[in-house]
C-alpha cells in the first residue's frame, strides 16, 4: 500500500505532462516515476501488456492507463476542488476542448517534433529508456523509439502539402492564446481546469521544451510561457468558476480548433458508425482507413491531404454529448447556441447507436459488455 499515486511517464512525453498537471492542480499526492526499460519491464507490461505512457498507479494498486479516463476516475473518487466544472455550459466545452487539445493540436506538436527537433527527441528518448547507458547506445535505442513515434505523420495528414497550413494555424493559436492571456491568468479566467492541463500536455511536452519549437514559441508567445509557468505549480486552492460563462477570447480560440476539425470529426464519427454496424465481431482497430480533410478553411493558406479516420475520437466524442444531454432543457439551449457560435453544432446532430466504451485498456463496443 502506498499513500500516493504513482505517475509512470517521462517529460518529453504529452500526456504525462496532462496528467502531471492535473495531479498538481487537483492537488493530488503523487510521485513522479521515469519509464525506463526497467520501468517497462517490471511495472508497465504486467499490468497493461503493451508498452505505453503515462500510466497511474493510484495508492491502493489499481492502474489507470488513458489520461481521460484517469481523470474521469480522480474526479470521482476525490469529488473535492474539481477540475471538471459542475456547471452545464463549461462542463461540455470543457470536455470538447479536452478533445480538441489531445486529438487536435497533436498535429503542430507532432509535426515540429519531427520535422525540426527529431534529434532531440531521440536523444531523450534515449536517455529516458536506458539512462545508464553511454550517450551513444542511448541514441542508436532512442532512434529506434522515435520510428514508432514519427511514423504517425503520414495517418494523421502531415505532409509536404498540409505543412505550411499546419504551421499557419498553429502560430493563428498561439496569437490567440496570447491574446486571452493578456485578460486571463488562465483559459476559463483565475483559476486553473481540466482545460489548462489538456492544453499544457503538447505546449509543454513539445511545443515548448523542444528547441526549435521552443524558440517559435518564446518569440511569439511570451504570455503562453508564462502560462506555462503558472500551470508548473499549484495553485493556492479556491472554489472553481460559478458562473457558466465562457470568455470571449476563449470563445476565439474555440472558433479556430472548430473550423477545420468539428468536419473531420463528424466525417469520421460517421464512418465510424458504419464501420461498427458491418463489423460487429471485429476487434476495433486504431484506425478504419482514410478521407480528404482541409486544413485553413476560408483562409489564404487553405490546404488539402488525407488523413486516418481514427476511431478513439468517438470515445472522447461520447463523453461531451452525455454531458450535454444530462443539461437540463435551460441549460441546452445556451450550449448549443454556443457551439453554433464557435462552429461546433453539427456534432449535436450525430447520431451514435454504436457506442463504444473503455475495458481493459482497450476500446470495445458498449454492446459487448
Amino acid at each position: 500500500m502506498h499513500t500516493h499515486y504513482r505517475l509512470l511517464g517521462a517529460e518529453v512525453s504529452y500526456y504525462t505532462a496532462k496528467i502531471r498537471a492535473y495531479l498538481v492542480h487537483k492537488p493530488l499526492p503523487f510521485v513522479d516515476i521515469l519509464a525506463t526499460r526497467k520501468v517497462f519491464k517490471d511495472e508497465i507490461l504486467p499490468r497493461i501488456g503493451w508498452p505505453v505512457i503515462p500510466v497511474l498507479i493510484t495508492p491502493d494498486g489499481l492502474t489507470l492507463q488513458d489520461t481521460s479516463e484517469m481523470i474521469d476516475w480522480l474526479e470521482a473518487h476525490h469529488p473535492e476542488h474539481p477540475l471538471l466544472p459542475q456547471t452545464p455550459l463549461l462542463r461540455v466545452i470543457s470536455l470538447l476542448f479536452e478533445l480538441y487539445a489531445d486529438e487536435w493540436i497533436k498535429m503542430p506538436a507532432l509535426h515540429y517534433r519531427w520535422h525540426y527537433d527529431r534529434e532531440f527527441a531521440e536523444l531523450e528518448f534515449g536517455r529516458n529508456n536506458d539512462p545508464e547507458l553511454p550517450p551513444a547506445e542511448q541514441r542508436r535505442i532512442g532512434e529506434k523509439i522515435a520510428r514508432q513515434f514519427a511514423g504517425w505523420l503520414g495517418p494523421l495528414g502531415i505532409t509536404s502539402a498540409t505543412i505550411p497550413a499546419i504551421e499557419a494555424e498553429y502560430l493563428g493559436l498561439l496569437a490567440d492564446l496570447e491574446q486571452h492571456f493578456a485578460h486571463h491568468d488562465f483559459l476559463f479566467g483565475p483559476a486553473p481546469s481540466l482545460v489548462d492541463c489538456a492544453l499544457f500536455g503538447p505546449l509543454q511536452a513539445h511545443l515548448s521544451r523542444d528547441p526549435n519549437s521552443g524558440r517559435v514559441m518564446r518569440r511569439q508567445a511570451p504570455r503562453v510561457i508564462a502560462w506555462l509557468a503558472r500551470m508548473q505549480t499549484a495553485v493556492p486552492t479556491r472554489a472553481r468558476a460559478a458562473t457558466d460563462t465562457l470568455p470571449p477570447t476563449m470563445r476565439i480560440i474555440l472558433q479556430r480548433l472548430s473550423r477545420d476539425y468539428v468536419p473531420i470529426l463528424c466525417a469520421q464519427t460517421r464512418a465510424f458508425q458504419a464501420w461498427l454496424a458491418a463489423h460487429r465481431s471485429e476487434p476495433i482497430p486504431r484506425h478504419i482507413g482514410t478521407h480528404e480533410f482541409e486544413l485553413g478553411r476560408d483562409t489564404a493558406h487553405v490546404a488539402r491531404g488525407t488523413r486516418a479516420l481514427f476511431t478513439y475520437d468517438q470515445w472522447m466524442l461520447q463523453r461531451v454529448l452525455d454531458a450535454y444531454f444530462a443539461a437540463d432543457e435551460r441549460a441546452r439551449v445556451t450550449i448549443e447556441e454556443t457551439l453554433q457560435d464557435i462552429g461546433a453544432a453539427e456534432l449535436l446532430t450525430l447520431a451514435l447507436p454504436q457506442r463504444v466504451i473503455r475495458r481493459n485498456y482497450q476500446l470495445v463496443r458498449q454492446s459487448q459488455v
